[in-house]
């Protein structure tokens, strides 16, 4: 039996977003959109490059860069629509943003969904 190889984009074939069901099923989180949600499982999913990358402050928290532009991009929306998903995580107290400025990218850092259960 002869298997094909991988090719280009096919590499993120098995690649997954994960938004943490509760988000989507408990009462708490209804007031926060459905692209928010998704949003948030972008957050999550680039949480996995912040080891890598040393994206760890002084406090041992970890945080993520993620430009607008760049989520305009993965989620195909608007640079509006993607200021008003992120905005509205912050506005939740999910999301924590450090503004550096001088056109470097801001820092987020993503709170645990599951802590509101503890």
């Amino acid at each position: 039996m002869a298997f094909n190889y991988f090719y280009g984009k096919q590499a993120d074939l098995y690649g997954f977003v994960r938004v943490p069901k509760l988000l989507m099923t408990e009462k708490m989180f209804d007031p926060i959109s459905i692209d928010a949600k998704l949003l948030y499982g972008l957050l999550i999913d680039r949480m996995s490059m912040a080891k890598k990358n040393d994206w760890i402050d002084e406090e041992n928290r970890v945080y993520v860069l993620y430009p607008i532009a760049e989520i305009q991009e993965d989620m195909g929306v608007s640079k509006k629509k993607a200021i008003a998903c992120l905005a509205d995580l912050e506005k939740f107290g999910l999301v924590e943003k450090k503004v550096r400025g001088l056109g470097l990218p801001n820092l987020l850092y993503i709170k645990n969904v599951t802590s509101a259960f503890n």
